[in-house]
């Protein structure tokens, strides 16, 4: 059973007929009468009363008749549809988004895209790195945005902007005094830092080792806000991408 045979049966229902259907299809009447007796071969039921001299759909035929209409609409429309997911014309995007990003540099970035696709809906995730990437691998998002590095091995990553990375502190403490900081300094400071589930909390310990200590972390959060009450109340250093010192 294929499309072409339910497109035959349909046009011989419509048109009342193979003769009208053959002309309606320019397709010669024995082609259609023999697409008809296949039909009803592999459905091994009769689709038409052949006892009657008019064209008369048995019951069998009439439900028949019924569910290739809804196939072929479905089938016409399978086209369009397609095209209009890979066009991106509609559809929802799951978005991953992590609490380390610029916000306001993403929010321009998904601002151009929804000019461009208007008709595209979208839900925003705020999420770690490390958990991103999970929801990546289990389908749970369709798209991360996230902090270098990604293992280049299981995703395809777009560089969208750069940031470098900054100490922010509390401006009364003694070393906001300093115009350059090297990193072995912070050896005697408490650390307010992201989460483990945040690849930048591995870059800045990494980076500690290097320097020849390890941070003492009095507090692991997965909010930008909290870390800077935490700042703004002299708790401790953090270092965080640039953007952050705008509000710090």
């Amino acid at each position: 059973m294929d499309i072409k045979q339910m497109k035959y049966f349909v046009e011989v229902v419509n048109q009342d007929g193979m003769t009208n259907a053959s002309k309606s299809l320019y397709i010669a009447q024995p082609t259609i009468s023999k697409a008809i007796k296949d039909l009803e071969k592999e459905l091994n039921m009769p689709l038409f009363d052949r006892s009657k001299r008019q064209l008369v759909l048995t019951d069998a035929g009439k439900i028949f008749f019924q569910k290739c209409k809804e196939i072929l609409t479905l089938y016409n429309d399978l086209p369009k549809e397609i095209n209009s997911l890979l066009g991106l014309e509609t559809g929802h995007i799951s978005i991953g988004l992590s609490a380390v990003m610029n916000m306001n540099q993403f929010i321009h970035i998904l601002g151009q895209f929804h000019q461009q696709y208007p008709n595209v809906t979208y839900n925003l995730v705020e999420n770690g790195g490390k958990m991103i990437e999970t929801q990546l691998i289990n389908d749970e998002i369709d798209i991360g945005i996230t902090t270098l590095p990604v293992d280049k091995t299981i995703f395809h990553s777009i560089p969208l902007y750069q940031e470098d990375l900054r100490l922010v502190l509390n401006k009364e403490h003694e070393l906001a005094r300093y115009d350059e900081i090297e990193m072995h300094m912070l050896k005697d400071e408490d650390f307010i830092l992201f989460n483990e589930d945040f690849y930048l909390n591995d870059k800045i310990i990494e980076a500690a080792k290097n320097a020849g200590f390890i941070p003492n972390t009095i507090s692991k959060i997965s909010q930008w806000n909290f870390i800077e009450n935490l700042l703004s109340a002299h708790l401790g250093v953090s270092i965080l991408p640039e953007k952050y010192c705008e509000y710090a």
